[in-house]
């Protein structure tokens, strides 16, 4: 049975409380074609219509930007980006892309954050946001959920796309692969 995102009619408690969404769905990677990101997000776009939101903040990634390419990270740009975020990650990111078409076309006070490659932190560190494309390689999901929360008070990224690059730590390249793809399929 698909998601209740994915299902119109069934997004649970959009605005029931506050004046404001946040959406952050998305499945595990896979070679199938990925709908969620873009139908999720379609119905939450008819929800909050339905009851008046106007405010949606929605996570997408780094990677649809084409002119994202960290610096000094040599065998991230020539190695693994072309492998797994252009090759292995692409029915994702193309759903991503749909997702962004739905959410820009929305007619609400959207912003969709794009974090780079994502890894578990137990807190909040000190992270930056910016304007479409940041100059990193890791988001720890702390700071993205955190950044992505700041935004429901904050119009700066209003109807734009937010990079968002996490700056006090960083996890190994290889490590984020093995935890991130191999160790969560086991």
């Amino acid at each position: 049975m698909a998601p209740a995102v994915v299902r119109p009619g069934l997004v649970p408690g959009t605005g029931r409380r506050r004046p404001e969404a946040v959406s952050a769905v998305g499945p595990p990677g896979s070679p199938r074609p990925i709908t969620v990101y873009s139908r999720g997000n379609a119905n939450i776009v008819a929800a909050m219509h339905r009851h008046g939101i106007k405010r949606l903040v929605t996570v997408s990634s780094s990677v649809l930007d084409p002119t994202w390419r960290p610096t000094s990270e040599f065998f991230f740009n020539t190695v693994v980006d072309p492998l797994v975020n252009r090759r292995f990650g692409r029915t994702a990111h193309d759903d991503m892309r749909r997702m962004e078409f739905v959410v820009r076309d929305s007619g609400l006070d959207w912003t969709i954050a794009r974090p780079s490659g994502l890894f578990d932190h137990h807190s909040v560190t000190r992270y930056h946001v910016e304007e479409d494309v940041a100059d990193g390689l890791f988001t720890a999901r702390s700071d993205l959920a955190a950044s992505m929360v700041a935004q429901l008070t904050d119009d700066r990224f209003a109807r734009r796309a937010m990079a968002v690059i996490t700056t006090d730590v960083r996890p190994g390249v290889l490590g984020l692969i093995w935890r991130e793809v191999v160790a969560k399929k086991k």
